[in-house]
C-alpha cells in the first residue's frame, strides 16, 4: 500500500497531461501511486497516458461524467493511506509530496494538509493571493480564516487522509462550478489544515477553460447548504459570502436578477469591502464594461482583485 495516492482526473488534456504527470514522477518522494480516471476522453489523453510504463500509474476508464465523478471514483480506487489531489493539466515542482509528507509528520493529529500555489496567467506567473497566512514554515490553521482571497486548499495542493473521504463524503457530482470549493468549505467545517508554507506547485494556464462555458446557475454551487453552519462560525460566514458576492456579479452580469436577489439577500453588507459593495450597485453593462477593463490591465501586468 503506498502512502499517497495521487488521484486525477482526465479529460482531454493531451497537450498538458504528459508534463503533468512528469512532474509527479519526478517527485523526490517516490512512496505513492497514481490513479487516473480518463472521464471519457475524446482527444489523444488516454494515448497519451498508456505511453507511459511505470508500474505506479493505475489507469481507469469510464464514460463522461464530469470532474467530480471522476475524482469519487479514483478515491474509492485508491489505496494509499492520503489522497493527495492533481489536475490533469498542472504541475508539481520535485519536492511537493516530501513536503506535504514532512508537514504530515510533523503534525500528525491532523487529517488535511497543503502547500501553498503559483498560478499561471496568460501574461505571467504570480503567488496565489492568500490570506492571513503564519510565518512560520509548517502550521496549523483555520481553513476559513486563510481563504478570504483565495482557498487555501486546491485540486493541486491538497491531500487528505482517506478517513476524511468517510466523514465527508464525495465530491457533490450535481454542480460542475466550484464543486471543488464546496468540498473545501465541507472540509472547513470539520478539520483544521496542516500547511507548508511555501510553493511546490503551479497551476497551468489553459486556454477555453470552464470559464468560458455560457453561463448557467444550476451549474454553480449558491451556498444555501452552509447557511446553518455559518451562522455560528463568522469566519465561514465571510468566506462564504465573499464567494456569494463573486456569483452574485456573475448573475447580474447575465440578467439573472432572481439568482441575484437570492444571493445578496444572504450576505452580510459587512464582511465585504466598501468597493465590493459598491460593485454590487452596479448595473449589469457596467459591470461587463469593467471585467473587459480588467482583462486589459491584467494583459499589462497590471491585476485587480475586486472581482
Amino acid at each position: 500500500m503506498a502512502f499517497f495516492s495521487v488521484i486525477i482526473p482526465l479529460y482531454n488534456k493531451q497537450h498538458y497531461i504528459e508534463d503533468t504527470l512528469n512532474s509527479i514522477l519526478s517527485q523526490s518522494f517516490s512512496d505513492f501511486e497514481i490513479v487516473i480516471v480518463n472521464d471519457g476522453s475524446t482527444d489523444n489523453s488516454l494515448e497519451k497516458v498508456t505511453a507511459f510504463t511505470d508500474n505506479r500509474i493505475r489507469l481507469f476508464t469510464t464514460e463522461n461524467r464530469g470532474v467530480s465523478a471522476a475524482r469519487n471514483f479514483a478515491m474509492q480506487q485508491a489505496s494509499g493511506s492520503y489522497f493527495a489531489f492533481m489536475d490533469a493539466d498542472d504541475f508539481w515542482y520535485p519536492q511537493h509530496l516530501e513536503k506535504l509528507h514532512q508537514t504530515i509528520t510533523a503534525l500528525d493529529h491532523l487529517s488535511v494538509f497543503t502547500t501553498l500555489l503559483e498560478v499561471e496567467r496568460a501574461n505571467g506567473i504570480y503567488p496565489a493571493n492568500y490570506s492571513n497566512l503564519p510565518g512560520a514554515l509548517i502550521q496549523e490553521v483555520d481553513f476559513f480564516e486563510t481563504s478570504l482571497s483565495k482557498t487555501i486548499l486546491s485540486p493541486y495542493t491538497t491531500a487528505i487522509h482517506k478517513d476524511v473521504f468517510s466523514v465527508i463524503g464525495p465530491f457533490n457530482e450535481t454542480i460542475s462550478n466550484g464543486e471543488d470549493t464546496e468540498y473545501w468549505i465541507r472540509i472547513g467545517f470539520h478539520y483544521k489544515i496542516g500547511l507548508y508554507n511555501a510553493i511546490t506547485a503551479r497551476h497551468t494556464y489553459v486556454p477555453g477553460s470552464l470559464s468560458n462555458r455560457r453561463f448557467d446557475m444550476s451549474r454553480f454551487e449558491d451556498f444555501n447548504r452552509f447557511t446553518e453552519p455559518e451562522k455560528s462560525n463568522p469566519a465561514a460566514k465571510k468566506m462564504i459570502d465573499i464567494n456569494r458576492f463573486s456569483l452574485a456579479l456573475k448573475c447580474k452580469i447575465h440578467n439573472d436578477q432572481a439568482n441575484y436577489k437570492r444571493l445578496i439577500r444572504a450576505i452580510d453588507r459587512n464582511n465585504l469591502l466598501p468597493k465590493q459593495r459598491f460593485l454590487l450597485r452596479l448595473p449589469g453593462w457596467a459591470l461587463t464594461q469593467l471585467l473587459r477593463f480588467k482583462s486589459y490591465l491584467e494583459r499589462k501586468n497590471i491585476r485587480l482583485t475586486a472581482f
